[in-house]
């Protein structure tokens, strides 16, 4: 019975014992996972620490260290925002800080509230959803940043910050400094394409150039002397030029280069223009953007504008050289004095398509040429306001003046100019080519043929091409922000610089009389030399400054250089 007795025990005691042994596993996670629920999280203080100096540093390494100093403390090391996981970084007791009052209805004077929901996030999903783009994400930066004194940064310290919120959404933008006027073409909610550096490019063209110069240089050197090179016929290119040519008169020293080089501008211009329509927008939101989208994500696209740019400002100065060669040395005398007439015409119609194409960049930087500009045609007698309509499309410039002046530039104006230029060419052909005096009375008698007259050309129009393209990657052409009110005169507002002079006359009183009057004045007066004045002698042509001429010399010098001071006044002022 006793036996019994402890047996029973024994299974009681080792029955309670599994029971017990059971009760304690199962219980120890359940207590440990409590243990771990109730603890404090921890926060890593190296999160504080600034950023690394990068050097050199990027725009947006630039930015990152503006933002740990400004920015960090309410939206957080990456960009998270006032989230509770980052006020763990705040002492105890500025953990909420709105109780304290920093941030509430009592915020200091120049601040602002901020809501108890917290600082919205920089980056993440649905981040930045009011932004399409870096400006406007600049632009609400510097205006409404920091939370005290707001709207105390530079754009020097915005366009760095803005660099760097890019950066925080993964929009690595490294290789490219944004600013105001590439900033509208830079999306925020997606990635876009930079294009490569294009130097490697340019320096691989300007050696092709320099090598082509320096092998037809060597080939005009060795075919010197000989009349027509063994196997070769004339073509197109030979048929525009007279059979022979005075040697005298086809010496650079005497002819500069002008009429050739200004062919061969206009030719840069005609094929950069047309690269340049396939991503031109002429629409008052957009032109300018998509100027910038040109210079900033094209391939190539920043030099092809400043081709087109500088193409276009060389051809105006090339053709007035061209112009105050002809004049100076009598070159428009009979029969060649309405060929001179086209010549002017010409320069005439190349400035208005300077002009036309300066306004199609729609920028802050057209002020006058839209506003000025076309407000002079207001100041005309009796069909002032009519022209003006004609030209804008309107009261006030806008959507349909941008609209007319693309046509006109892209359409009327260059129909107009290449009209004149193949007639202008043709005439100089048909009246015997370069005015020199008659066989008999000539001091020269050497001649060159075509042939070797084309191949100088060959080789101005290739070196011409490598100056082109080394100062077209050196000097930018201008750009600015997109203009925001086309009516309004604000800011330093200049007329472009081959309309400075008429912008100094205008200073003098009256802006029909300076501004539209003498301006037409110097054109008429300039076609009428050949007409009122005495022009050169038969046997004084083909030299400089002839004799017969020398009243038209001087009245062309006056005005050029009446001009040119204007212009140079308006430069500096």
């Amino acid at each position: 019975m006793v036996r019994y007795l402890e047996l029973i025990a024994i299974v009681f005691l080792a029955v309670g014992g599994i029971l017990l042994a059971s009760t304690s596993a199962t219980a120890s996670p359940s207590l440990q996972d409590t243990a771990v629920a109730q603890a404090t999280p921890t926060f890593a203080p190296a999160r504080l620490d600034r950023p690394a100096t990068v050097f050199p540093p990027s725009q947006a390494d630039i930015g990152a260290q503006t933002y740990w100093g400004m920015c960090m403390d309410c939206h957080g090391d990456h960009g998270q925002g006032l989230t509770e996981e980052w006020l763990n970084s705040y002492k105890p007791e500025l953990r909420d800080c709105w109780q304290s009052g920093c941030h509430g209805a009592d915020y200091p004077e120049n601040s602002f509230e901020i809501l108890k929901g917290g600082v919205p996030a920089l980056s993440g999903p649905g981040s930045l959803a009011r932004f399409s783009n870096a400006y406007e994400l600049q632009v609400f930066i510097q205006e409404n940043m920091p939370f005290f004194p707001t709207g105390s940064l530079t754009p020097d310290e915005a366009w760095p910050l803005t660099a760097y919120v890019m950066r925080l959404n993964d929009r690595q933008l490294d290789t490219l400094n944004l600013d105001e006027v590439n900033g509208s073409v830079i999306p925020v909610h997606r990635d876009v394409s930079l294009p490569g550096k294009q130097l490697p490019g340019v320096l691989i063209l300007s050696t092709v150039l320099l090598l082509a110069a320096v092998g037809l240089a060597a080939r005009n050197k060795l075919l010197s002397g000989e009349s027509v090179p063994k196997g070769q016929r004339a073509n197109f290119f030979h048929h525009l030029h007279p059979v022979r040519i005075p040697a005298r008169q086809s010496r650079f020293w005497y002819t500069l280069g002008a009429g050739g080089l200004a062919v061969f501008l206009s030719l840069v211009l005609l094929f950069t223009g047309l690269l340049e329509m396939y991503y031109y927008i002429p629409t008052p939101d957009q032109a300018a953007v998509s100027v910038a989208m040109i210079t900033t994500l094209v391939p190539f696209g920043s030099l092809v504008r400043n081709l087109h740019f500088w193409s276009a400002q060389f051809l105006v100065i090339v053709m007035t050289i061209h112009l105050l060669r002809v004049t100076l040395t009598g070159a428009y005398a009979p029969p060649r004095r309405f060929n001179y007439l086209l010549g002017l015409g010409l320069l005439v119609l190349i400035l208005l398509l300077d002009f036309t194409g300066y306004v199609l960049r729609w920028d802050e930087g057209i002020r006058w040429a839209l506003v000025v500009g076309t407000n002079l045609l207001k100041t005309i007698p009796w069909v002032g306001e009519a022209l003006y309509r004609f030209v804008i499309g309107g009261d006030i410039p806008g959507s349909a003046a941008l609209t007319r002046f693309y046509a006109w530039h892209i359409f009327g104006l260059t129909l107009g100019a290449g009209i004149l230029i193949v007639w202008h060419a043709f005439r100089v052909r048909r009246d015997g080519g370069i005015a020199v005096s008659p066989p008999e009375v000539r001091a020269g008698k050497d001649h060159i043929t075509r042939f070797e007259l084309v191949r100088r050309e060959g080789l101005a129009m290739v070196i011409a091409g490598l100056v082109l393209v080394l100062f077209s990657l050196a000097v930018p052409a201008p750009i600015a922000p997109p203009i925001s009110d086309a009516s309004a005169m604000t800011g330093d507002s200049r007329a472009p610089w081959f309309f400075l002079w008429i912008q100094q006359l205008l200073k003098f009183g009256d802006p029909f009389l300076w501004g539209v009057l003498v301006p037409v004045l110097v054109v008429v007066v300039l076609g009428l030399l050949p007409y009122l004045l005495p022009n050169a002698k038969a046997d004084e042509l083909g030299r400089w400054f002839p004799p017969g001429n020398r009243i038209a010399q001087g009245l062309s010098v006056l005005m050029i250089l009446a001009i040119l001071l204007l212009t140079v006044l308006g430069a500096f002022q």
